[in-house]
Protein backbone atom coordinates (compact mmCIF):
# COMPACT_ATOMS: atom_id res chain seq x y z
CA UNK A 1 0.00 0.00 0.00
CA UNK A 2 2.94 2.73 0.98
CA UNK A 3 4.52 1.59 -2.21
CA UNK A 4 1.20 2.30 -4.49
CA UNK A 5 1.13 5.99 -2.73
CA UNK A 6 5.05 6.58 -3.26
CA UNK A 7 3.90 5.87 -7.26
CA UNK A 8 0.94 8.34 -7.27
CA UNK A 9 3.21 10.93 -5.50
CA UNK A 10 6.10 10.29 -8.29
CA UNK A 11 3.38 10.69 -10.96
CA UNK A 12 1.67 13.88 -9.75
CA UNK A 13 4.99 15.32 -9.53
CA UNK A 14 5.91 14.22 -13.23
CA UNK A 15 2.72 16.00 -13.95
CA UNK A 16 3.68 18.96 -12.17
CA UNK A 17 6.67 19.38 -13.50
CA UNK A 18 5.82 19.26 -16.78
CA UNK A 19 3.70 21.82 -16.31
CA UNK A 20 5.89 23.75 -15.01
CA UNK A 21 8.60 23.39 -17.86
CA UNK A 22 5.97 23.58 -20.14
CA UNK A 23 3.18 26.71 -19.19
CA UNK A 24 5.99 29.04 -18.97
CA UNK A 25 6.54 28.86 -22.68
CA UNK A 26 2.62 28.68 -23.36
CA UNK A 27 2.48 31.60 -21.38
CA UNK A 28 5.02 33.64 -22.81
CA UNK A 29 3.88 32.77 -26.11
CA UNK A 30 0.25 33.66 -25.46
CA UNK A 31 1.63 36.97 -23.69
CA UNK A 32 4.37 37.86 -26.76
CA UNK A 33 1.94 40.14 -27.90
CA UNK A 34 1.68 42.94 -24.66
CA UNK A 35 4.70 44.87 -24.24
CA UNK A 36 5.21 48.11 -22.01
CA UNK A 37 6.63 51.52 -23.44
CA UNK A 38 7.85 53.80 -21.01
CA UNK A 39 7.96 57.20 -21.78
CA UNK A 40 10.64 59.66 -19.21
CA UNK A 41 10.42 63.43 -19.94
CA UNK A 42 11.54 66.82 -18.28
CA UNK A 43 10.64 70.11 -19.42
CA UNK A 44 11.57 74.40 -18.38
CA UNK A 45 14.64 73.00 -17.52
CA UNK A 46 15.97 76.89 -18.28
CA UNK A 47 19.59 76.01 -17.98
CA UNK A 48 19.32 75.00 -14.43
CA UNK A 49 22.70 72.90 -15.23
CA UNK A 50 24.01 73.56 -11.38
CA UNK A 51 23.11 71.98 -8.07
CA UNK A 52 21.18 74.99 -6.23
CA UNK A 53 18.44 74.08 -3.32
CA UNK A 54 15.61 71.98 -4.68
CA UNK A 55 17.61 71.87 -8.45
CA UNK A 56 19.09 68.95 -8.52
CA UNK A 57 21.49 70.18 -11.50
CA UNK A 58 21.96 68.45 -14.58
CA UNK A 59 24.90 65.83 -13.46
CA UNK A 60 22.29 64.35 -10.46
CA UNK A 61 19.45 64.68 -12.91
CA UNK A 62 21.35 62.81 -15.59
CA UNK A 63 22.47 60.23 -13.00
CA UNK A 64 18.89 59.44 -11.98
CA UNK A 65 17.88 58.97 -15.90
CA UNK A 66 20.86 57.05 -17.12
CA UNK A 67 19.89 54.34 -14.18
CA UNK A 68 16.43 54.04 -15.01
CA UNK A 69 16.95 53.96 -18.54
CA UNK A 70 19.38 51.39 -18.28
CA UNK A 71 16.33 49.24 -16.35
CA UNK A 72 14.71 48.86 -19.73
CA UNK A 73 16.49 50.67 -22.45
CA UNK A 74 15.03 48.73 -25.44
CA UNK A 75 11.23 49.83 -24.04
CA UNK A 76 12.03 53.45 -22.86
CA UNK A 77 11.70 57.04 -24.26
CA UNK A 78 13.46 60.37 -23.23
CA UNK A 79 11.78 63.41 -24.10
CA UNK A 80 11.63 66.88 -23.32
CA UNK A 81 8.45 69.55 -23.34
CA UNK A 82 10.70 72.65 -24.28
CA UNK A 83 12.41 75.93 -22.79
CA UNK A 84 15.50 73.64 -21.65
CA UNK A 85 18.66 76.76 -22.34
CA UNK A 86 17.68 79.87 -21.15
CA UNK A 87 17.16 81.24 -18.06
CA UNK A 88 20.50 80.74 -16.18
CA UNK A 89 23.59 82.37 -16.38
CA UNK A 90 25.67 78.61 -16.49
CA UNK A 91 23.65 78.32 -19.73
CA UNK A 92 23.25 82.00 -21.10
CA UNK A 93 26.68 82.93 -21.55
CA UNK A 94 27.25 79.81 -23.52
CA UNK A 95 23.66 80.38 -25.40
CA UNK A 96 22.52 77.34 -24.40
CA UNK A 97 25.64 75.10 -25.74
CA UNK A 98 26.37 73.44 -22.35
CA UNK A 99 22.96 72.31 -21.96
CA UNK A 100 22.71 71.19 -25.37
CA UNK A 101 25.75 68.77 -24.84
CA UNK A 102 24.19 67.09 -21.64
CA UNK A 103 20.63 66.48 -23.50
CA UNK A 104 22.95 64.92 -26.41
CA UNK A 105 24.90 62.70 -23.49
CA UNK A 106 21.35 61.23 -22.31
CA UNK A 107 20.31 60.69 -25.61
CA UNK A 108 17.02 62.41 -25.84
CA UNK A 109 14.44 61.28 -28.17
CA UNK A 110 13.26 64.39 -29.12
CA UNK A 111 12.56 67.59 -27.77
CA UNK A 112 9.41 70.24 -28.53
CA UNK A 113 10.26 73.94 -29.04
CA UNK A 114 9.20 75.96 -26.29
CA UNK A 115 8.72 79.88 -26.10
CA UNK A 116 11.92 80.63 -24.46
CA UNK A 117 13.98 78.96 -27.49
CA UNK A 118 13.63 81.92 -29.58
CA UNK A 119 15.02 84.17 -27.15
CA UNK A 120 18.14 84.51 -28.95
CA UNK A 121 16.97 84.73 -32.02
CA UNK A 122 16.00 82.45 -35.35
CA UNK A 123 20.41 82.30 -36.06
CA UNK A 124 21.27 80.62 -32.36
CA UNK A 125 17.91 78.52 -32.25
CA UNK A 126 19.20 77.14 -35.60
CA UNK A 127 23.03 76.98 -34.25
CA UNK A 128 21.27 74.48 -31.48
CA UNK A 129 19.46 72.20 -33.53
CA UNK A 130 22.93 71.79 -36.15
CA UNK A 131 24.51 70.61 -32.71
CA UNK A 132 22.10 68.73 -30.66
CA UNK A 133 21.93 65.02 -31.87
CA UNK A 134 17.91 65.13 -31.53
CA UNK A 135 15.63 66.49 -33.18
CA UNK A 136 13.19 69.90 -32.34
CA UNK A 137 9.48 68.99 -32.77
CA UNK A 138 6.88 71.83 -33.19
CA UNK A 139 3.85 70.80 -36.07
CA UNK A 140 2.72 74.18 -35.86
CA UNK A 141 5.16 76.76 -36.47
CA UNK A 142 3.75 78.23 -39.87
CA UNK A 143 6.19 80.55 -41.93
CA UNK A 144 3.89 83.38 -42.88
CA UNK A 145 5.76 84.50 -46.62
CA UNK A 146 5.41 80.39 -47.90
CA UNK A 147 2.39 78.65 -45.65
CA UNK A 148 4.87 76.32 -44.87
CA UNK A 149 6.21 74.22 -41.79
CA UNK A 150 9.45 76.79 -40.36
CA UNK A 151 12.44 75.75 -42.12
CA UNK A 152 14.25 75.20 -38.24
CA UNK A 153 11.27 72.97 -36.91
CA UNK A 154 10.47 69.48 -37.61
CA UNK A 155 6.74 68.28 -37.52
CA UNK A 156 6.94 64.76 -36.10
CA UNK A 157 9.21 61.80 -35.71
CA UNK A 158 8.00 57.62 -36.25
CA UNK A 159 11.29 55.70 -33.87
CA UNK A 160 10.85 51.99 -33.12
CA UNK A 161 10.93 51.19 -29.43
CA UNK A 162 9.76 47.97 -27.35
CA UNK A 163 9.37 46.63 -30.84
CA UNK A 164 6.60 49.42 -31.78
CA UNK A 165 6.29 52.35 -34.68
CA UNK A 166 6.29 55.15 -32.16
CA UNK A 167 4.58 57.97 -33.93
CA UNK A 168 6.08 61.71 -31.79
CA UNK A 169 4.40 65.30 -32.85
CA UNK A 170 5.39 68.10 -31.30
CA UNK A 171 3.37 71.86 -30.62
CA UNK A 172 4.51 74.70 -29.49
CA UNK A 173 2.62 76.80 -27.57
CA UNK A 174 0.19 79.43 -29.15
CA UNK A 175 1.51 82.10 -26.61
CA UNK A 176 4.54 82.53 -28.23
CA UNK A 177 3.52 84.88 -30.36
CA UNK A 178 3.28 87.35 -27.79
CA UNK A 179 5.25 85.39 -25.10
CA UNK A 180 8.76 85.46 -26.88
CA UNK A 181 9.71 89.01 -28.66
CA UNK A 182 7.37 89.96 -32.21
CA UNK A 183 10.26 91.16 -33.46
CA UNK A 184 11.83 87.02 -33.92
CA UNK A 185 8.26 85.29 -33.89
CA UNK A 186 6.42 87.57 -36.22
CA UNK A 187 7.56 85.86 -38.94
CA UNK A 188 5.16 82.90 -37.75
CA UNK A 189 1.84 81.80 -37.30
CA UNK A 190 1.57 79.59 -34.26
CA UNK A 191 -1.52 77.73 -35.42
CA UNK A 192 -4.46 75.64 -33.50
CA UNK A 193 -2.75 72.17 -31.79
CA UNK A 194 -5.94 70.32 -31.87
CA UNK A 195 -6.35 71.36 -35.76
CA UNK A 196 -2.48 69.98 -36.25
CA UNK A 197 -2.80 67.05 -34.11
CA UNK A 198 -6.20 66.03 -35.80
CA UNK A 199 -4.34 66.41 -39.59
CA UNK A 200 -1.54 64.40 -39.03
CA UNK A 201 -2.67 61.52 -36.64
CA UNK A 202 -4.18 59.86 -40.14
CA UNK A 203 -0.77 60.32 -41.70
CA UNK A 204 1.29 59.00 -39.25
CA UNK A 205 -1.31 56.21 -39.16
CA UNK A 206 -1.16 55.54 -42.67
CA UNK A 207 2.72 55.49 -42.02
CA UNK A 208 3.07 52.59 -39.71
CA UNK A 209 2.82 54.42 -36.36
CA UNK A 210 0.74 51.82 -33.71
CA UNK A 211 1.40 54.11 -30.56
CA UNK A 212 0.90 58.21 -31.15
CA UNK A 213 2.81 60.51 -28.51
CA UNK A 214 2.23 64.42 -28.76
CA UNK A 215 5.24 66.39 -26.55
CA UNK A 216 4.28 69.93 -26.53
CA UNK A 217 5.14 72.93 -24.85
CA UNK A 218 1.49 73.25 -23.75
CA UNK A 219 0.08 74.05 -20.31
CA UNK A 220 -1.13 72.52 -17.82
CA UNK A 221 -2.66 71.93 -14.40
CA UNK A 222 -4.01 69.57 -11.87
CA UNK A 223 -6.14 70.75 -9.14
CA UNK A 224 -6.11 68.67 -5.31
CA UNK A 225 -8.72 66.81 -6.87
CA UNK A 226 -6.89 65.62 -9.80
CA UNK A 227 -9.32 67.73 -12.26
CA UNK A 228 -6.26 68.65 -15.45
CA UNK A 229 -7.14 72.09 -17.08
CA UNK A 230 -4.92 74.71 -19.87
CA UNK A 231 -4.07 73.79 -22.99
CA UNK A 232 -3.00 70.44 -22.56
CA UNK A 233 -6.65 69.13 -21.35
CA UNK A 234 -7.79 71.08 -24.28
CA UNK A 235 -5.56 68.95 -26.66
CA UNK A 236 -6.58 65.91 -25.02
CA UNK A 237 -10.78 66.64 -25.09
CA UNK A 238 -10.42 67.51 -28.56
CA UNK A 239 -8.18 65.03 -30.70
CA UNK A 240 -8.79 61.30 -31.56
CA UNK A 241 -5.91 58.90 -31.94
CA UNK A 242 -3.64 60.17 -29.51
CA UNK A 243 -2.12 57.95 -26.69
CA UNK A 244 -0.19 60.78 -24.26
CA UNK A 245 0.81 63.87 -23.60
CA UNK A 246 3.97 65.14 -22.42
CA UNK A 247 3.41 68.74 -21.38
CA UNK A 248 5.82 71.95 -20.31
CA UNK A 249 5.22 75.60 -19.95
CA UNK A 250 3.25 76.02 -17.06
CA UNK A 251 5.83 74.86 -14.34
CA UNK A 252 3.92 72.72 -12.36
CA UNK A 253 3.34 68.90 -11.58
CA UNK A 254 0.87 67.33 -13.75
CA UNK A 255 0.07 63.16 -13.67
CA UNK A 256 -3.15 62.73 -14.42
CA UNK A 257 -5.85 61.77 -17.57
CA UNK A 258 -8.11 64.20 -19.78
CA UNK A 259 -10.28 61.89 -21.80
CA UNK A 260 -8.59 58.43 -20.93
CA UNK A 261 -5.25 60.18 -22.50
CA UNK A 262 -2.39 60.22 -20.16
CA UNK A 263 -1.22 64.15 -19.29
CA UNK A 264 2.60 64.47 -17.59
CA UNK A 265 4.18 67.56 -16.91
CA UNK A 266 7.63 67.81 -14.01
CA UNK A 267 7.65 70.91 -12.64
CA UNK A 268 10.81 72.76 -13.70
CA UNK A 269 14.42 73.05 -13.16
CA UNK A 270 14.57 69.40 -13.48
CA UNK A 271 13.18 69.21 -9.87
CA UNK A 272 10.43 65.44 -11.22
CA UNK A 273 10.69 63.44 -14.11
CA UNK A 274 7.71 62.50 -15.88
CA UNK A 275 6.77 58.81 -16.32
CA UNK A 276 4.14 57.70 -18.65
CA UNK A 277 3.80 54.10 -19.04
CA UNK A 278 1.67 52.65 -22.05
CA UNK A 279 0.87 48.89 -22.14
CA UNK A 280 0.00 47.99 -25.62
CA UNK A 281 -1.47 44.83 -27.38
CA UNK A 282 -0.12 43.96 -30.54
CA UNK A 283 -3.49 41.71 -31.26
CA UNK A 284 -5.96 44.58 -30.27
CA UNK A 285 -3.81 47.34 -31.90
CA UNK A 286 -4.06 49.66 -29.13
CA UNK A 287 -3.10 50.65 -25.79
CA UNK A 288 -4.99 48.74 -22.89
CA UNK A 289 -3.43 50.11 -19.96
CA UNK A 290 -1.62 53.58 -19.04
CA UNK A 291 -0.44 54.92 -15.82
CA UNK A 292 1.19 58.74 -15.21
CA UNK A 293 3.03 59.82 -12.61
CA UNK A 294 5.68 62.95 -11.65
CA UNK A 295 8.09 61.74 -9.71
CA UNK A 296 10.95 64.12 -7.52
CA UNK A 297 14.25 64.07 -7.66
CA UNK A 298 15.74 64.25 -4.50
CA UNK A 299 19.26 66.52 -4.67
CA UNK A 300 20.51 64.37 -1.23
CA UNK A 301 19.57 60.88 -2.60
CA UNK A 302 21.06 61.13 -5.65
CA UNK A 303 24.72 61.02 -6.70
CA UNK A 304 26.20 62.89 -9.65
CA UNK A 305 26.91 60.81 -12.98
CA UNK A 306 30.21 61.82 -14.09
CA UNK A 307 30.18 61.89 -17.82
CA UNK A 308 27.99 64.70 -17.22
CA UNK A 309 29.67 66.49 -14.38
CA UNK A 310 32.58 66.28 -16.52
CA UNK A 311 30.63 68.60 -19.00
CA UNK A 312 29.30 70.96 -16.56
CA UNK A 313 32.56 71.10 -15.20
CA UNK A 314 34.62 71.75 -18.55
CA UNK A 315 31.91 74.87 -19.46
CA UNK A 316 32.94 76.18 -16.07
CA UNK A 317 36.23 77.28 -17.05
CA UNK A 318 34.62 79.83 -19.99
CA UNK A 319 31.76 81.09 -17.79
CA UNK A 320 33.88 81.91 -14.47
CA UNK A 321 35.64 84.33 -15.46
CA UNK A 322 32.81 86.41 -16.39
CA UNK A 323 30.42 85.96 -13.91
CA UNK A 324 32.47 85.84 -11.03
CA UNK A 325 33.41 89.28 -11.94
CA UNK A 326 32.32 91.74 -8.67
CA UNK A 327 30.89 94.94 -9.94
CA UNK A 328 29.31 96.95 -6.96
CA UNK A 329 27.18 96.27 -4.22
CA UNK A 330 23.61 97.47 -2.76
CA UNK A 331 23.04 98.10 0.68
CA UNK A 332 19.37 97.28 0.54
CA UNK A 333 17.69 93.95 -1.20
CA UNK A 334 16.17 94.56 -4.09
CA UNK A 335 13.48 92.08 -4.44
CA UNK A 336 11.24 91.10 -6.98
CA UNK A 337 8.75 87.92 -7.54
CA UNK A 338 8.20 87.94 -11.67
CA UNK A 339 5.78 85.18 -10.55
CA UNK A 340 3.19 87.20 -8.81
CA UNK A 341 0.98 89.22 -11.10
CA UNK A 342 0.75 91.51 -8.15
CA UNK A 343 3.26 92.90 -6.90
CA UNK A 344 5.32 96.12 -8.15
CA UNK A 345 8.64 95.81 -6.67
CA UNK A 346 11.84 97.29 -5.27
CA UNK A 347 13.60 95.79 -8.25
CA UNK A 348 11.31 97.12 -10.45
CA UNK A 349 11.17 100.62 -9.14
CA UNK A 350 14.75 100.83 -9.34
CA UNK A 351 15.20 99.49 -12.66
CA UNK A 352 12.72 101.90 -14.45
CA UNK A 353 14.33 104.55 -12.57
CA UNK A 354 17.47 103.76 -14.14
CA UNK A 355 15.92 103.55 -17.50
CA UNK A 356 13.94 106.63 -17.46
CA UNK A 357 16.78 109.02 -16.34
CA UNK A 358 19.43 106.94 -18.72
CA UNK A 359 17.01 108.27 -22.17
CA UNK A 360 15.83 111.77 -20.36
CA UNK A 361 12.58 110.45 -20.28
CA UNK A 362 9.35 111.19 -19.22
CA UNK A 363 7.81 107.51 -18.29
CA UNK A 364 9.64 104.27 -18.14
CA UNK A 365 7.76 100.85 -18.49
CA UNK A 366 9.35 97.44 -18.33
CA UNK A 367 6.99 94.44 -17.91
CA UNK A 368 7.43 92.39 -15.07
CA UNK A 369 8.53 89.18 -16.34
CA UNK A 370 11.59 90.79 -17.99
CA UNK A 371 13.25 90.77 -14.65
CA UNK A 372 13.80 87.42 -13.49
CA UNK A 373 15.27 87.27 -10.05
CA UNK A 374 15.68 89.07 -7.24
CA UNK A 375 19.09 91.35 -6.06
CA UNK A 376 19.70 90.87 -2.08
CA UNK A 377 22.05 93.15 0.14
CA UNK A 378 25.77 92.43 -1.00
CA UNK A 379 27.92 92.38 -3.60
CA UNK A 380 26.61 92.32 -7.68
CA UNK A 381 28.41 90.17 -10.14
CA UNK A 382 27.95 90.18 -13.76
CA UNK A 383 26.40 86.37 -13.14
CA UNK A 384 23.58 87.77 -10.81
CA UNK A 385 22.90 90.38 -13.74
CA UNK A 386 22.11 87.86 -16.35
CA UNK A 387 20.09 85.94 -13.96
CA UNK A 388 18.41 89.20 -13.06
CA UNK A 389 17.98 90.08 -17.05
CA UNK A 390 18.53 86.98 -18.77
CA UNK A 391 17.06 88.50 -22.38
CA UNK A 392 18.87 90.47 -24.72
CA UNK A 393 16.48 93.52 -24.63
CA UNK A 394 17.56 96.76 -26.00
CA UNK A 395 15.99 99.94 -24.72
CA UNK A 396 13.56 101.86 -27.03
CA UNK A 397 12.04 105.20 -26.97
CA UNK A 398 8.66 106.54 -28.73
CA UNK A 399 5.76 109.15 -28.06
CA UNK A 400 2.80 107.87 -26.60
CA UNK A 401 -0.34 110.37 -25.88
CA UNK A 402 -1.60 110.43 -22.21
CA UNK A 403 -4.50 107.97 -23.56
CA UNK A 404 -2.22 105.59 -24.41
CA UNK A 405 -0.04 105.59 -21.47
CA UNK A 406 -3.84 104.83 -19.80
CA UNK A 407 -3.91 102.18 -21.99
CA UNK A 408 -0.46 100.39 -21.13
CA UNK A 409 -1.14 100.72 -17.40
CA UNK A 410 -5.09 98.85 -18.00
CA UNK A 411 -3.21 96.04 -19.69
CA UNK A 412 0.02 95.79 -17.27
CA UNK A 413 -1.52 96.49 -13.89
CA UNK A 414 -2.26 93.85 -11.45
CA UNK A 415 -1.84 91.29 -14.80
CA UNK A 416 -1.26 88.19 -13.28
CA UNK A 417 -0.69 86.19 -16.54
CA UNK A 418 1.55 88.42 -17.59
CA UNK A 419 3.38 89.66 -14.37
CA UNK A 420 3.09 93.00 -12.99
CA UNK A 421 3.82 96.11 -14.76
CA UNK A 422 7.03 97.88 -13.52
CA UNK A 423 6.85 101.79 -14.27
CA UNK A 424 8.64 104.99 -13.06
CA UNK A 425 8.17 108.81 -13.70
CA UNK A 426 4.18 108.34 -12.47
CA UNK A 427 2.31 107.65 -9.34
CA UNK A 428 -0.38 104.95 -10.05
CA UNK A 429 -3.65 104.43 -7.21
CA UNK A 430 -5.33 101.46 -8.28
CA UNK A 431 -8.52 99.34 -7.05
CA UNK A 432 -8.49 95.32 -6.92
CA UNK A 433 -11.74 95.04 -7.02
CA UNK A 434 -12.85 96.52 -10.03
CA UNK A 435 -12.94 94.59 -13.48
CA UNK A 436 -9.96 94.25 -15.10
CA UNK A 437 -9.03 97.03 -17.66
CA UNK A 438 -10.81 99.49 -15.10
CA UNK A 439 -8.73 99.25 -12.40
CA UNK A 440 -6.97 102.17 -12.52
CA UNK A 441 -8.38 105.25 -10.57
CA UNK A 442 -5.76 108.25 -11.15
CA UNK A 443 -2.34 108.72 -12.85
CA UNK A 444 -0.09 111.70 -11.67
CA UNK A 445 3.35 112.48 -12.90
CA UNK A 446 6.35 112.96 -10.43
CA UNK A 447 5.46 116.79 -10.10
CA UNK A 448 1.92 115.69 -8.76
CA UNK A 449 0.13 117.24 -11.81
CA UNK A 450 -2.50 114.51 -13.68
CA UNK A 451 -1.57 112.82 -16.34
CA UNK A 452 -3.08 114.82 -19.23
CA UNK A 453 -4.72 112.01 -21.91
CA UNK A 454 -4.11 114.49 -25.05
CA UNK A 455 -0.11 115.34 -24.03
CA UNK A 456 2.20 113.67 -25.90
CA UNK A 457 5.15 112.27 -23.26
CA UNK A 458 8.26 110.70 -24.31
CA UNK A 459 8.45 106.84 -22.76
CA UNK A 460 11.18 104.46 -22.78
CA UNK A 461 10.86 100.81 -23.14
CA UNK A 462 12.44 97.92 -23.77
CA UNK A 463 12.07 96.11 -27.52
CA UNK A 464 10.20 93.37 -26.87
CA UNK A 465 7.21 95.76 -25.13
CA UNK A 466 7.95 97.91 -27.63
CA UNK A 467 7.25 95.83 -30.42
CA UNK A 468 4.01 94.06 -29.11
CA UNK A 469 5.34 91.62 -26.60
CA UNK A 470 3.24 90.27 -23.06
CA UNK A 471 0.17 91.93 -25.71
CA UNK A 472 1.65 95.56 -25.56
CA UNK A 473 0.02 96.42 -28.23
CA UNK A 474 -0.31 100.21 -27.86
CA UNK A 475 3.05 100.94 -28.12
CA UNK A 476 2.97 100.01 -31.77
CA UNK A 477 0.87 102.61 -32.44
CA UNK A 478 2.84 105.25 -30.97
CA UNK A 479 5.26 107.97 -32.94
CA UNK A 480 8.65 108.46 -33.34
CA UNK A 481 10.19 105.35 -32.30
CA UNK A 482 14.30 105.16 -31.33
CA UNK A 483 15.89 102.15 -30.85
CA UNK A 484 18.97 103.53 -28.60
CA UNK A 485 20.86 100.36 -29.47
CA UNK A 486 21.45 99.83 -25.86
CA UNK A 487 21.68 96.64 -24.59
CA UNK A 488 19.60 97.22 -21.08
CA UNK A 489 21.91 94.56 -18.71
CA UNK A 490 24.93 96.60 -20.05
CA UNK A 491 23.58 100.03 -19.00
CA UNK A 492 23.08 98.57 -15.52
CA UNK A 493 26.74 96.95 -15.95
CA UNK A 494 28.30 100.22 -16.44
CA UNK A 495 26.16 102.08 -14.01
CA UNK A 496 26.97 99.50 -10.80
CA UNK A 497 30.37 99.71 -12.28
CA UNK A 498 30.41 103.52 -11.99
CA UNK A 499 28.38 103.88 -8.65
CA UNK A 500 29.85 101.01 -6.84
CA UNK A 501 27.58 101.27 -3.85
CA UNK A 502 23.68 101.46 -5.00
CA UNK A 503 21.15 102.27 -1.83
CA UNK A 504 17.79 102.33 -3.49
CA UNK A 505 14.59 103.17 -1.35
CA UNK A 506 11.49 102.37 -3.00
CA UNK A 507 8.61 104.68 -2.83
CA UNK A 508 4.99 104.30 -2.89
CA UNK A 509 4.26 105.16 -6.27
CA UNK A 510 1.83 102.19 -6.94
CA UNK A 511 -1.26 102.02 -4.29
CA UNK A 512 -4.53 100.68 -4.17
CA UNK A 513 -7.53 101.92 -2.16
CA UNK A 514 -9.08 98.77 -1.67
CA UNK A 515 -7.42 95.18 0.23
CA UNK A 516 -7.48 92.44 -2.59
CA UNK A 517 -6.29 89.00 -2.18
CA UNK A 518 -3.12 88.19 -3.54
CA UNK A 519 -3.62 86.70 -7.00
CA UNK A 520 -2.61 82.76 -7.47
CA UNK A 521 -2.70 82.16 -10.86
CA UNK A 522 0.17 79.39 -12.40
CA UNK A 523 2.26 82.05 -14.58
CA UNK A 524 3.48 80.44 -18.02
CA UNK A 525 7.44 81.25 -18.40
Amino acid sequence: MKRLNYVNVLVVLTMLFSFVMFASPIRAAENSNIVTLKILSINDFHGALIENGKNPGAAKMAQYLKRIIAQDPNNTLLLSAGDMFQGSVDSNLLYGKTVVEVMNALNFDAMAIGNHEFDWGIDILKAKIAQSTFPYLAANIIDKKTGKLADFSTPYIIIEKAGLKIGIIGIATPETAFKSNPRVVGAYDFEDPAKIVNTLVPELKQKGAEVIIVVGHLGAIQNKDGLISNDSATLAMNTRGIDAIVSGHTHTIVAGKVNNIPIVQADHFGRYVGKIELTYDKSAKQVIVSNVSSIPLEPAELTADSEVQSIVDSSKSEIDPIKNVVLGKTVTDLNHGHENGTIESPLGQWCTDVMRQTVHADIAFENGGGLRVSIPSGSITTGLLYEVMPFDNTLYTVDLTGAQVMEVLNHGILNAQIGMLQFSGIKVKADPSKPFGQQIVSVTMLDETPLDLNKTYKVVTNDFMAAGGDKYTTFKAGKNFVDTNKPLRDVFIELIKKLQIIDFQPDDRFTTIKASAALTLPIAA
